[in-house]
């Protein structure tokens, strides 16, 4: 069963070390997905400061990667009492809206606003997440819109992306990794609950599923 959050226990002040491998993310960002021509940039920041590195479609690669970097700023102190590094990712259809334009309307902005807040919460609770932890909208879970059915997530490997992305030795002790959010069903939150992540990954690898967003998908369990 998941672990309830009742109050932000972390530190809402931004510390030094806030972008401090801003320049080293990118640049492995760029090398693995692709240029990225605009960054979203938060304006107010709690905890870390999350930013959003779109990388648009391109004919070689049909779909776009959104990658976030700040996660990584603060550690996660992991159950094992060792610090944790991670940012977030996904990808979405080629004609999703990735302008910032299109950002006001909640239909296209609800995967960028949940991978945001995924990314700030282990900083906001002071825990940790990594592969395989799942994260509900709700202690009763919510829709993330009401045009989806997605009601939580599950940190994952990115397949789509080679091997030699999945993280970056940034320096003496900060080795970062890239796990995918994969947005869930209830159905598929619940079962990784009651059977554990492993078993429903075994479901998410029978219908193929990927970093790539399919809102029409069919539920895996």
């Amino acid at each position: 069963m998941p672990r309830h959050y009742d109050s932000p226990q972390g530190d809402p002040e931004l510390g030094d070390e806030s972008a401090r491998d801003l320049e080293i993310l990118g640049n492995h960002i760029c090398r693995w997905w692709g240029d990225v021509p605009e960054v979203f940039h938060e304006i107010i920041s709690e905890y870390v400061h999350i930013d959003l590195h779109i990388v648009p479609a391109q004919p070689e690669r049909p779909y776009h990667v959104i990658v976030t970097t700040g996660m990584s700023d603060r550690p996660m102190i992991g159950s094992d009492g060792k610090p944790h590094y991670c940012e977030l990712l996904f990808a979405l259809p080629p004609e999703w809206p990735v302008r910032k334009e299109d950002f006001g309307d909640e239909r296209f902005w609800w995967p960028y606003r949940h991978l945001k807040q995924t990314a700030r919460f282990p900083h906001v609770f002071k825990t940790c997440l990594w592969y395989g932890h799942t994260v509900s909208n709700g202690d009763l879970p919510q829709p993330y819109h009401e045009t989806v059915p997605y009601c939580g997530g599950i940190l994952s490997i990115p397949v789509l992306s080679p091997k030699e992305a999945w993280s970056i030795h940034v320096r003496e002790g900060k080795e970062v990794f890239f796990f995918s959010f994969l947005p869930l069903f209830e159905a598929e939150l619940k079962f990784a609950w009651e059977k554990g992540s492993e078993a429903l990954f075994e479901e998410l690898d029978r219908i193929e599923l990927s970093e790539l967003i399919q809102t029409g998908r069919k539920c895996a369990v």
